[in-house]
């Protein structure tokens, strides 16, 4: 027993790491190759040339936390981590990603520990394997993100959450590891409080279908819901930055969702996946070949499967009555009181040259961490009377046992995105990679119950394998921008000279040129281009403009150039340089 015991120790480590290799050599190939884009530009460290680079230059911490705030919509803590991370391993392309990628890899097993967990190994080593060559994954695990962080804390999250709540004594260092890891997501991506949402959904439900005290697991995730209150705050004046344009698209979605997470790419601007060339559909187009369609088909019948193979667990879960009490969540909301405080008058004396209207928002908001307080207080008081009404939903196995955590995961925090994006569009393919995981688990089970069948598990293989690739393929044909910046730059520095002048429009889409021409900064005009041409008279000028090339340079550009001629055009894939000499 116990050489059998080894023995299958030894195969599982085996297997996964040879996962894991295969998943890493993906995610590590060509990983500086391909251009730098706008969205890496907000990795701090990169040196940029103040007045004409957006985002600004982020050199210093204070600049880090001022800068996201006032420019951008995530939480700060990826850029404070890419911060230490760039003044230890520098700013070259490989460098930024390197933490994305290892980030990416590191799903892998952890996907696989979930499948052990809820109970279902063989669907977790399928749902290794599918992560490990995931096209959406992959690509998203090469760029100077935060998404693989998120992934990467919500699996953490989720499989402490199963630990506690088969413990019927919880120690103190795993409440800490458990509320650590959530307060460290909330700080990392915006939706990672969908996936705290879905947590306190399970738990609840569960508590309450058993009959239980209000259990430990509950008691910590309001301690982090209290705690990371003050992010939503902070949103609430993020919200006022300009945003990218989202969807609202809930079929669009549904159904990319539902094909492994996204294994095809989803082009357009709220996915914000590009192709290197050619025209960029709407994502709103529901055209799609017939093979994809049969493969959302496929999916989609994979997905009802492992949804009805789900069971529940004869093991009592969540018996632990102990954790943080009131006292504790009043602490926790003066504490976010406090830094909301801090903030507004941070804002009001940093944010130039004024802080966003939304700011009144946020002093609102103040009031907050003690709400949520006091509701935790009234839940704790009232728990022995809402358990006693109950429904027959309530005992469910589709949402009751270790496995519904999986499909609560998968669930909860789409719907809630769907409800939201009605009255503010919030679907991007990028931000949903820390659900993906768990829609693929879900599937993952759909064919380990249709694999019994020997022709069927064979159809079955070719059919998801030929996807995939078919994914991997097209999305390594994909880029986060709509211009290939490296090119461009190399094209371009073979032919400026040293006293040539070099007019652009200052804004996000031409920033990345920055990071490969990080000299001669002195000679990038941005503003005040007839200004420059009276002081240069006699000096080439090069006018850059990117994306819509075959339109003319801004009217201002046109205008300080009146006296001059064209007589040479760079054309770059979304890029356009022509240079200009005096008549």
């Amino acid at each position: 027993m116990a050489i059998k015991t080894r023995n299958s120790a030894w195969a599982t480590v085996a297997g996964l790491s040879l996962l894991v290799i295969l998943g890493a050599s993906l995610r590590l190939h060509n990983l500086g190759e391909k251009s730098v884009t706008h969205v890496e530009m907000y990795v701090p460290g990169i040196r940029l040339p103040h007045g004409i680079s957006f985002p600004e230059e982020r050199l210093t911490m204070v600049k880090v936390l001022t800068g996201t705030l006032n420019s951008d919509t995530h939480p700060p803590a990826y850029y404070m981590l890419m911060w230490a991370w760039t003044r230890c391993f520098g700013t070259s392309a490989w460098s930024i990603r390197l933490p994305s990628a290892l980030l990416g890899t590191a799903c892998i097993p952890i996907v696989f520990w979930l499948g052990m967990l809820t109970r279902q190994e063989a669907a977790g080593w399928i749902a290794a394997a599918l992560v490990a060559v995931n096209g959406h994954q992959v690509f998203w695990s090469q760029v100077a993100r935060m998404f693989t962080l998120a992934c990467c804390l919500g699996l953490l999250a989720t499989i402490l959450l199963l630990r506690i709540a088969k413990k019927s004594h919880v120690s103190w260092s795993l409440q800490v590891l458990y509320v650590a890891v959530l307060l460290s997501g909330l700080c990392s991506h915006i939706f990672f409080w969908l996936i705290l949402a879905a947590h306190m959904f399970w738990t609840l439900l569960n508590a309450w279908s058993q009959r239980q005290a209000l259990p430990d697991a509950a008691r910590l995730q309001f301690l982090a819901l209290i705690l990371g209150s003050p992010l939503l705050a902070f949103s609430a004046y993020q919200n006022g930055n300009t945003l990218a344009s989202l969807s609202n698209n809930f079929l669009v979605y549904a159904r990319e969702y539902l094909q492994f997470g996204f294994v095809f790419p989803l082009l357009g601007y709220s996915s914000g996946v590009f192709p290197y060339s050619g025209k960029i559909s709407a994502i709103d187009d529901p055209h799609l070949s017939i093979g994809r369609w049969l493969f959302f088909l496929l999916s989609l019948f994979l997905f009802v499967l492992g949804v009805s193979s789900a069971r529940q667990s004869a093991e009592k879960l969540l018996s632990d009555p102990r954790g943080p009490s009131s006292k504790a969540w009043l602490l926790a909301a003066g504490l976010g009181t406090l830094a909301i405080l801090t903030f507004v008058l941070m804002a009001k004396v940093f944010a130039k040259p004024h802080p966003n209207p939304t700011l009144r928002t946020t002093e609102l908001m103040i009031v907050l961490p003690f709400l949520l307080a006091l509701l935790a207080i009234c839940v704790q008081r009232n728990w022995e009377q809402l358990t006693s009404w109950r429904t027959a939903l309530v005992n469910s196995r589709f949402l009751i046992g270790d496995p519904a955590l999986v499909l609560v995961l998968a669930v909860v925090p789409f719907v809630a995105l769907a409800v939201i994006s009605l009255f503010k569009p919030m679907f991007n393919a990028r931000g949903m990679l820390l659900l993906a995981p768990y829609p693929i688990l879900i599937l993952a089970s759909g064919v380990v119950r249709l694999a019994r069948h020997r022709v069927a598990a064979a159809l079955l293989l070719i059919a998801i394998g030929i996807g995939h690739y078919a994914g991997l393929k097209a999305y390594d044909h994909m880029s986060t921008g709509r211009a290939d910046y490296k090119a461009f730059a190399a094209a371009l520095a073979s032919k400026v000279e040293k006293l040539d002048l070099v007019f652009l429009h200052p804004e996000f889409y031409s920033t990345p040129l920055f990071f490969y021409m990080n000299s001669g900064w002195d000679r990038i005009v941005g503003r005040n281009y007839e200004g420059a041409c009276r002081k240069n008279p006699r000096d080439r000028i090069w006018a850059l403009w990117f994306y819509n090339y075959e339109e003319e340079p801004s009217a201002r550009i046109q205008e300080a150039l009146s006296n001059y001629q064209a007589v040479e055009t760079i054309e770059v894939s979304g890029g356009r340089a022509v240079l200009y000499v005096p008549r």
